[in-house]
C-alpha cells in the first residue's frame, strides 16, 4: 500500500516537474546567448576608428622604455653604486635605515705573561689568552636617516657624499645616543661606454671622515658610538648586464682604515691598574655582493642580493708597550628590495635583509626614495 501510494504521488507530481525542467531550460539559454548579443551590438555600435585607436594603446610607444632600458632603469633606481648621473644632473637618495644586533657572548679579560729581555732591562707583556670573566648580552637598536647626493661631474664622471644622522638604543643597558654619523664623499668613474644591454663597468673610491661619535672614546656601558673613530678610504669595482629577464650586478671593493693614536680609553682594570687603550691600528676590509633584478610589471620590481665581508683583525696598543689583536670577522647579509614606482621618474624601495653569520645584523629594515633632478631647485 505504501509502495503504491508513493507511485502515486510521484506519477502526480511528474506534469509539474516537466513544466519546471522546460522553464530552466529555456532561462539558460537566455542568460547563455544574452551576452553575446550585447557583445555583438556593443562591437557594431564601435567605429572602426575607435577599433585602430584602442589597438594603438596596447602597443608600446617610442616614448616607453623597452624592455631593456626599464631593466636598467630598475637597477639605478634602486641600487644607486651601479649607475651614474648625466652631466650637470643631480642623483638624491633619501635611505632610512634600521638594525638590530642582539647577541650573547662571553665578555673576556686580557691575560698578559710578564717577562725580562735581561738584566736592567724593563719587563715585557704578551697576551697570552682571553679569560671570560662574564656573560653579555648585546641588543641594539639602529635607525640612520641618510642623505645620498651624487653630481655629475662629466657623462661618466660624477662626484658624490653621504651625510648619516645615527639614533641609537641598547635595551640591556638603557643607553642611548643620538649624533650625526661619518661623512663620506665618494667618486666614481664609467671607463668604458655600454649601450643598452652590454655590461657596465664602475669603478669607485670613497673617503670616509670620523664626524660620528668614536667607539674608541666613549665610555663603556654608559656611552654608543655613531661612526668608526678613524678615517678609511676604499676602491672598488662595480659591473651589472641585462641578460633577459633579469640584470645581475656585482661588486668587490677593498677598505682600509688608517691608525688612530692619541687615544685614552679605559677597556678594563689589570692588577688593580687601569688598561688603557691609545692606539688602534685597522686591518684591511674586503668585501664581495652578487645579486639579480627583474620586473614583476612594470610598476613592481625585485631584487636579491648577497653581501659578504671579511675584516682582518685590528691591532690594539695599551699603555706601557701592551698590544693585542683582535679576531678576525665575516659578514653575510641577504637582502630582498622590492620598488614601486609611484610615477614614470619616481620609484620608491623597501628593503628587508638578514644576516647570517655572528658578526652580522639580525635584522635590516630600509626604506629609500631617489630623486633625479637637473638643479636642487627643482626639488622644492
Amino acid at each position: 500500500m505504501t509502495t503504491f501510494m508513493a507511485s502515486a504521488l510521484r506519477a502526480r507530481r511528474l506534469p509539474w516537474n516537466r513544466g519546471l525542467m522546460a522553464s530552466m531550460t529555456a532561462l539558460g539559454l537566455l542568460i547563455a546567448v544574452a551576452p553575446q548579443i550585447s557583445w555583438a551590438q556593443t562591437a557594431a555600435e564601435t567605429s572602426p576608428d575607435e577599433q585602430q585607436r584602442a589597438r594603438e594603446a596596447l602597443h608600446q610607444k617610442e616614448s616607453d622604455p623597452s624592455k631593456v632600458e626599464n631593466l636598467e632603469q630598475i637597477l639605478n633606481q634602486t641600487q644607486k653604486d651601479y649607475s651614474l648621473v648625466k652631466h650637470g644632473w643631480w642623483d638624491i637618495f633619501l635611505n632610512f635605515d634600521y638594525s638590530y644586533f642582539g647577541k650573547t657572548s662571553s665578555q673576556n679579560a686580557l691575560i698578559f705573561e710578564q717577562t725580562r729581555g735581561g738584566r736592567n732591562q724593563p719587563p715585557t707583556f704578551q697576551v697570552v689568552d682571553f679569560r671570560p670573566i662574564d656573560i653579555v648580552q648585546n641588543a641594539e637598536h639602529s635607525f640612520t636617516p641618510r642623505l645620498t647626493a651624487d653630481y655629475g661631474v662629466l657623462d661618466n664622471l660624477s662626484l658624490g657624499f653621504a651625510l648619516p644622522v645615527v639614533a641609537k638604543y641598547d635595551s640591556v643597558d638603557s643607553v642611548s645616543e643620538f649624533n650625526i654619523g661619518d661623512v663620506s664623499m665618494r667618486l666614481r668613474w664609467q671607463p668604458f661606454s655600454a649601450l643598452p644591454g652590454e655590461a657596465r663597468w664602475t669603478v669607485q673610491s670613497e673617503i670616509t671622515a670620523p664626524t660620528g661619535k668614536s667607539p674608541f672614546e666613549t665610555e663603556l656601558g654608559k656611552e654608543l658610538s655613531t661612526g668608526d673613530g678613524y678615517y678609511s678610504a676604499s676602491l672598488g669595482v662595480n659591473v651589472s648586464k641585462v641578460i633577459d629577464p633579469v640584470v645581475a650586478f656585482a661588486s668587490f671593493n677593498l677598505i682600509q682604515g688608517l691608525k688612530k693614536d692619541g687615544l685614552d680609553q679605559v677597556r678594563q682594570t689589570l692588577d688593580g691598574q687601569p688598561l688603557i687603550l691609545t692606539e688602534v691600528d685597522p686591518g684591511l676590509q674586503a668585501q664581495l655582493g652578487l645579486g639579480v633584478a627583474f620586473a614583476l610589471s612594470y610598476d613592481v620590481s625585485m631584487t636579491f642580493q648577497y653581501q659578504l665581508g671579511y675584516a682582518r683583525p685590528t691591532d690594539l696598543t695599551f699603555n706601557n708597550g701592551r698590544t693585542a689583536s683582535s679576531l678576525d670577522q665575516v659578514i653575510g647579509v641577504f637582502n630582498l628590495t622590492t620598488g614601486f614606482r609611484l610615477s614614470p621618474d619616481r620609484v620608491l624601495n623597501v628593503s628587508i635583509g638578514f644576516g647570517n653569520t655572528d658578526a652580522s645584523p639580525n635584522v635590516l629594515l630600509g626604506v629609500s626614495l631617489p630623486f633625479t633632478v637637473e638643479k636642487l631647485s627643482n626639488l622644492i
